[in-house]
């Protein structure tokens, strides 16, 4: 008697024990690299500031045609966008750990600093993992050559 009561406790203690390992595993959060950029383009295109100095990292930089930025002079260059219609499309998403890299095409049209372009270019975002969310850290604009 006292061996099946042995079995029956270890038997539950494994049941919970896994229960709840499959529970923390279901909380795993999965990203989605492509909406992380299309929910940035979307802020981008309604100006919504807040969600771009939340999302941009402290240590944010961006390569564009006319040289770097760092996250102080890309809060200001997106401040200035009169944007277009646009259409992203092409992703290619890599995930290493904390890491999310992100490939695309833009389509659009767009006012910087007073010049209006309308291109097709590729676009580079990376993403990371911070105690605080996932972070915009870089990106690069890649203008075709003519």
């Amino acid at each position: 008697m006292k061996k099946l009561k042995v079995v029956v406790i270890l038997s539950l203690f494994f049941i919970v024990i896994f229960s709840l390992s499959c529970n923390i595993q279901t909380q795993v959060e999965e990203v989605d690299g492509e909406k992380l950029v299309r929910e940035v383009w979307e802020a981008m295109k309604s100006t919504d500031m807040e969600y771009i100095e939340n999302i941009l990292a402290s240590g944010f930089q961006s390569i564009h045609h006319d040289g770097a930025r760092n996250r102080e002079e890309e809060i200001e260059l997106i401040k200035g966008l009169d944007m277009g219609e646009y259409t992203l499309d092409n992703f290619k998403v890599t995930k290493n750990e904390n890491t999310i890299n992100v490939t695309y095409f833009v389509h659009v049209t767009e006012t910087i600093e007073g010049n209006t372009i309308t291109k097709r270019s590729a676009r580079l975002s990376v993403f990371s993992k911070t105690p605080e969310g996932w972070k915009w850290f870089s990106h690069a604009n890649l203008v075709p050559l003519k």
